[in-house]
């Protein structure tokens, strides 16, 4: 590669970086969809995280089971889904 091809190449890159790097300062914070724990992948991702709308359980640390009147944010430990928000 020319050397003002990788100059040019490294200019955006760092534009593109600066670019997220301020709509993240200038974000409020985060929002989740919300969905009943049926609705889950049913392959989860460790450190998947999601609203769930029917836990049975509010505890933080407590496993996550659906059809209850809870809503909860749960993370996927790779294991089960658990409680880190109510």
């Amino acid at each position: 590669m020319r050397g003002d091809a990788l100059v040019q190449n490294q200019r955006l890159l760092t534009q593109a970086v600066m670019a997220i790097a301020n709509d993240l300062t200038n974000a409020v914070g985060l929002q989740f969809g919300s969905l009943a724990f049926a609705k889950l992948p049913a392959t989860p991702q460790v450190g998947m995280v999601f609203c769930i709308t029917d836990s049975t359980v509010n505890t933080w640390g407590s496993t996550v089971a659906g059809g209850g009147s809870f809503t909860v944010l749960a993370w996927y430990n790779g294991t089960a889904w658990k409680v880190i928000g109510a």
